[in-house]
């Protein structure tokens, strides 16, 4: 299948109960294991003779009782080892006369062992198993196939006797091997086919090519299911009869129900969600998606008679909070820093505004299904809640905690996007219980907002971006909120690494694993204030020994937090090839690298935070840092002119 497609279902799981068996099979009942039967059975020509009761042949009919008992009796009172098989008497045809019950056990034995390799040859289509008698749990019952032939078949019901013993008495008894079944075994061994048998019901699907926007019905295909239970009764069958046997296994076929013009009509309906790009606007700002993103929008629900298509409100839910990122205008609180230990307004509140989600996602989830494909996102306004006099009243002298960074040895531009993202949200009011959103605080990272260019990780290498540095920031504000033991609501790791991030990672020594990445409109770093009071971020940026400390300043609730690790859980060696980029930025000939080779490991590190003396549940705060190649540039530009 062509790699542009994609599928929204898989295969049904065949179901294994419900089935009414064709007319036409042998007895319903299963078998009760474990069962025995009889191979052969008894063939003698004698009958017994039946002659109406009078007066006057009362005597003779009691005289036959009286021979008739004696015979049945006779069997039971003579030594079973010194029994030897009388005249007229066979198995399946061969004549044992003499043979004692020593001799016998030997030749059963040695006359059905070919037998027992091969008692059956099960075929289905094109496909044959020859099974021996112990994988189908069958085995051969020597004692009670000697017994028979002896004239001590105990444990048979009357009339099989009476008829043995007719039959012994005219010479004429024919006696077949006696079997036992393990029906379960016989089950299990059944099943273990089944999975080369059965075939699961294919569902009604459609095939979504993201390129084009044209979709494909594929109709419903029909299962088939191996019928164990009427098999095994095929089985017992052919092993009565001693003969090698071919069984056909039984089965049946899984209907499902399709309705092929209902699923056209939803192959017509995914085209036309495909049909043309949507266009998203919010003030001077435009989005496209393009039929590829929208495919990851739709949701396909099956049903009895085919598939509904219809836009997935999951999928887009989370494609608005992306675009919250680009939208929300953050805090419209005032910037608060504290002079003299006083709360003073540095910069005053404003009217901000937040997309509104949820209109967001109805009116996206319209638009599909509409021929104006362009939509206005829709935004409410946001109006500070306090003024100075509430901010006065405030109370921000405890330092709840301070997450700190070091960037020694940072190149310009990084010094420039951490310092400029420090500023973004220095004074920063977060009302109890509110969700603080990096992203949004920040605002876009581009040069309007005075970051400036530098290399950062984005994809699998590092390369030139918008605010290479800002990750910093968000780190320190991760280790505020983490040490000021607040909920964490996203956090990403760096993929790889980066070992500046360990420097006062830790209280007591440095380490991996307390890092948090940023990408705007992807991954965001988002805590919530569940201190019970409003919470000021203070960012202080220490040029001259290159420490970013982040204070998150509050009223104390005796919240403590302790940590168990970093404890890495395992390590990958680099890639010993190096990988190599191409770039028309650079001359040709020209090679520069711009990522070393990097271990990969797993570190795991667990939070404990004790409020009012008890303990909550510890949290796990695992990474996962990915093995790293050198990366190497290489120049395909215009050479240089000497």
């Amino acid at each position: 299948m062509p790699e542009q497609y994609i599928s929204k279902y898989s295969p049904m799981e065949r179901r294994r109960s419900g089935y009414t068996p064709p007319e036409n099979l042998l007895p319903k009942a299963a078998p009760k294991p474990p069962s025995r039967i009889v191979g052969g059975g008894l063939t003698g020509r004698g009958q017994l003779l039946t002659m109406p009761i009078t007066v006057g042949n009362l005597s003779a009919l009691w005289i036959g009782i009286a021979v008739l008992v004696l015979v049945l009796l006779t069997p039971y009172v003579l030594p079973s080892n010194d029994v030897s098989v009388g005249a007229g008497v066979s198995l399946q045809g061969e004549g044992l006369q003499g043979m004692t019950r020593a001799m016998l056990d030997e030749h059963v034995a040695k006359r059905y062992e070919r037998f027992l390799m091969q008692p059956v040859t099960l075929v289905y289509q094109d496909r044959i198993w020859q099974p021996t008698a112990s994988e189908l749990g069958v085995s051969l019952d020597i004692r009670q196939t000697n017994n028979a032939l002896l004239g001590l078949s105990t444990g048979t019901d009357l009339s099989t006797q009476l008829r043995a013993t007719w039959a012994r008495w005219m010479r004429v008894l024919d006696v077949g091997p006696q079997f036992v079944i393990n029906g379960p075994k016989m089950q299990r061994y059944l099943m273990t086919l089944s999975a080369e048998i059965d075939q699961p019901i294919v569902t009604a699907d459609l095939l979504i090519d993201n390129q084009t926007g044209q979709a494909e019905a594929l109709p419903a295909q029909t299962g088939r299911q191996l019928l164990i239970d009427d098999s095994m009764i095929d089985i017992y069958q052919a092993i009565a009869s001693t003969t090698v046997t071919t069984v056909t296994l039984r089965t049946r076929t899984l209907d499902t129900i399709s309705d092929t013009a209902k699923l056209t009509v939803s192959a017509d309906t995914a085209e036309r969600f495909l049909s043309a790009p949507l266009v998203l606007t919010s003030g001077d700002k435009t989005w496209t998606w393009d039929r590829d993103r929208l495919s990851t929008m739709i949701i396909t629900t099956k049903s009895a008679d085919g598939i509904t298509v219809s836009p997935d409100a999951a999928a887009i839910t989370l494609e608005v909070e992306r675009l919250a990122q680009h939208i929300d205008s953050g805090s419209a609180e005032p910037r608060v820093a504290l002079v003299d230990g006083v709360p003073t307004i540095i910069q005053a509140g404003k009217t901000g505004f937040l997309l509104d989600r949820i209109a967001a996602v109805q009116a996206i989830g319209n638009a599909f299904y509409a021929e104006n494909r362009t939509i206005a996102l829709p935004t409410i306004p946001v109006e500070p809640k306090l003024n100075a006099a509430q901010i006065a009243d405030l109370s921000f002298a405890d330092i709840l905690s301070t997450g700190r960074s070091s960037f020694k040895g940072s190149a310009a531009y990084r010094i420039t996007n951490i310092t400029t993202g420090a500023e973004h949200i220095n004074g920063v009011l977060i009302a109890p219980d509110a969700v603080f959103s990096f992203n949004t605080e920040v605002g876009e990272i581009d040069e309007a907002n005075g970051f400036v260019q530098g290399y950062a990780v984005v994809g699998n290498r590092t390369q030139l971006e918008w605010g290479g540095g800002v990750c910093q920031v968000s780190t320190s504000m991760f280790r505020a909120a983490f040490y000021a033991g607040l909920p964490i609501v996203e956090r990403h790791a760096h993929p790889y690494y980066i070992r500046w991030y360990d420097e006062y990672a830790f209280p007591d020594a440095a380490g991996p694993g307390l890092d948090a990445a940023i990408f705007t409109g992807e991954l965001d770093f988002r805590f919530r204030n569940n201190s019970g009071n409003w919470l000021l971020i203070e960012t202080i940026v220490d040029a001259k020994n290159q420490i970013l400390d982040i204070n998150l300043r509050g009223v104390a609730n005796g919240t403590t937090v302790r940590l168990v690790g970093p404890k890495i859980t395992g390590t990958t060696p680099a890639p010993k090839e190096p990988v190599y980029v191409d770039d028309p930025s650079l001359p040709t000939g020209e090679v520069k690298q711009t990522d070393k080779a990097k271990d990969g490991m797993n570190v795991v590190v667990f939070r404990i935070v004790n409020r009012g003396g008890k303990d909550a549940a510890g949290e796990e705060f695992s990474t996962d840092f990915r093995p790293w190649p050198d990366v190497f540039l290489r120049g395909t530009g215009p050479k240089a002119t000497p």
